[in-house]
């Protein structure tokens, strides 16, 4: 009885001379390690989350005082920056934002200062008065790569934090294949 042995050939992988390059910070991410530089590219878009556990009754998001006012703090925050929003999502007790910049330190400085104006506007603390830690943790971004990720993966994204933001459950969107272009 003879036996054949089949050998397949594995093809050679390329090490790669460069270590891989995280795209995330922020977030739990990096909760209890030692901080490290943001992440950001100037030719792709970033995708930034504000997530707050206390955004909830009238410091959520969404109520009627706070909805207007925070649309407004982007736009006036993104132009004195020169920061460009694709994207904008409130849902209630976080914000997506998908943007794109030109320069590093416009990030920086947006980062710093549209959270820190959300905050002050929503719970009405002022400099000097403060109302305790409002923020869950550091702002998460993501820089997107143009391609599969962003028409796949992204505004899908988005839609569905749109329908959660109208009142629709998780459970319920799971389900819904389809999603709307733009």
């Amino acid at each position: 009885m003879k036996f054949l042995i089949y050998i397949r050939k594995m093809k050679p992988k390329q090490f790669s001379f460069f270590a891989p390059v995280e795209l995330r910070h922020g977030g739990e991410i990096r909760k209890g390690k030692r901080k490290i530089a943001r992440p950001i590219d100037t030719k792709r878009p970033m995708h930034i989350v504000l997530r707050a556990r206390k955004a909830r009754g009238v410091w959520s998001f969404l109520h009627k005082n706070n909805k207007g006012i925070i649309a407004l703090l982007l736009v006036d925050v993104a132009e004195r920056f020169g920061v460009k929003i694709l994207r904008y999502e409130n849902v209630g007790n976080h914000i997506h934002l998908l943007t794109s910049v030109k320069k590093r330190k416009a990030m920086q400085n947006f980062l710093r200062v549209f959270p820190q104006k959300v905050m002050f506007a929503v719970t009405g603390a002022k400099k000097g008065a403060p109302q305790g830690k409002f923020w869950d943790s550091l702002v998460f971004t993501r820089v997107i790569h143009w391609g599969k990720e962003y028409h796949r993966h992204i505004k899908d994204y988005f839609w569905k934090n749109r329908m959660e933001a109208l009142g629709f459950h998780r459970n319920q969107l799971k389900d819904w294949w389809t999603v709307p272009e733009g």
